[in-house]
């Protein structure tokens, strides 16, 4: 297996590979480890890109936010084959509605949504023969005021290395972001000149309440809150880069 350094950053990628999935969700670090993953492959290779329709009722654009980034992959990248996969998770399940109601096959209490995009996954890539699961999970921002999800704040040790890489149901898991902020992640679009891609990208969590699947038009504009998690952690990692 090789390891791509990015800026730092190590990749783990194996030109034998044939069949990588990787979960892109229409923000600012999955397309990045989407554009980085499809810039190491070869032609002969195909990607299985894993999509999961989220709080449909409440946040309708986010489905279309992954399409456009979707679309400017393909057609970026011509010669690579893709498919698309995509998983909808019902909102009653959603972290931000239930929390950790459950306990998943492996003992961890989960919330629904991490079941089912889990579970989804493995499904994928267990019919599709996966030799590797990409996914772009960031370490959160260090000594700030905001906060993200507790499970994101963890540095890199000798125990637990292995959430970069892993073998799970005959598979690689592959994390490399796990240990990096998301300052890293808008480095790279800055130094590698994606600005066009950057810019497709959304991060905010926020609902308004004259927009919902009722009012909704694909395509429309659609503020931003400015006041969840995700785009104080993007709008951080663009200070720090200025």
């Amino acid at each position: 297996m090789n390891f791509y350094n990015v800026d730092t950053v190590n990749i783990p990628f194996d030109k034998k590979w044939k069949n990588i999935a990787i979960s892109v969700s229409g923000g600012a670090d999955s397309a990045l480890l989407a554009y980085l993953i499809c810039s190491f492959i070869g032609d002969h290779t195909t990607i299985y890109i894993i999509n999961h329709v989220r709080m449909w009722k409440t946040r309708p654009w986010q489905q279309y936010d992954a399409d456009r980034v979707i679309q400017w992959l393909t057609i970026k990248f011509p010669n690579i084959r893709f498919q698309r996969h995509t998983n909808f998770i019902a909102p009653d399940l959603e972290w931000g509605n239930k929390g950790r109601i459950l306990t998943d096959e492996y003992g961890k209490e989960v919330s629904g949504d991490n079941i089912q995009q889990r579970a989804y996954a493995e499904f994928i890539c267990h019919h599709h023969n996966i030799d590797a699961y990409y996914n772009a999970v960031t370490r959160n921002p260090k000594n700030v005021e905001f906060k993200g999800l507790s499970p994101r704040d963890v540095d890199l040790t000798e125990d637990n290395k292995h959430l970069v890489l892993m073998k799970h149901m005959d598979c690689w898991a592959v994390h490399p972001f796990r240990f990096t902020e998301k300052s890293w992640v808008i480095k790279q679009y800055r130094d590698m000149d994606l600005t066009d891609l950057f810019e497709i990208t959304r991060s905010c969590e926020g609902e308004f309440a004259d927009i919902d699947y009722k009012s909704y038009t694909p395509g429309q504009y659609v503020p931003l809150c400015k006041e969840c998690f995700w785009c104080k952690e993007r709008q951080w990692a663009i200070d720090v880069q200025v």
